[in-house]
């Protein structure tokens, strides 16, 4: 976690926060860090459920799902039970790089369709 200020603009002016401003501060702290993997894994299930959507098409009875599609779809519906709370990061990282083409795109490779 990172290193909490304790400053706060009172007036247009810094100063440092008194006894009790630093524990409401410390306890909004301490709710974010408890409240992050809750709101990854929400962020997780929806990514998951958008992408098994997206593959569904692949699924219906006139197709034939290759053993590529059969696991990447198994291993989407597993992603709950595979990873926990301390890989939600990993999974959730997207390409910073500008210059590339996936930039912005989630780069796990779980997301990745094994037909795209």
């Amino acid at each position: 976690m990172s290193e909490i200020i304790y400053k706060i603009q009172s007036g247009g002016v810094f100063r440092d926060m008194n006894d009790w401003e630093r524990a409401m501060k410390d306890a909004d702290a301490k709710r974010d860090a408890d409240e992050k993997p809750i709101i990854q894994l929400a962020k997780i299930r929806k990514i998951r459920n958008q992408k098994l959507m997206e593959s569904d098409y692949y699924a219906l009875q006139d197709h034939t799902l290759t053993d590529e599609m059969k696991t990447y779809r198994k291993n989407l519906r597993d992603i709950t039970a595979n990873y926990d709370s301390s890989k939600y990061d990993e999974l959730l990282a997207k390409e910073k790089d500008k210059t590339k083409d996936n930039f912005g795109q989630l780069t796990h490779s779980i997301w990745s369709k094994p037909w795209a």
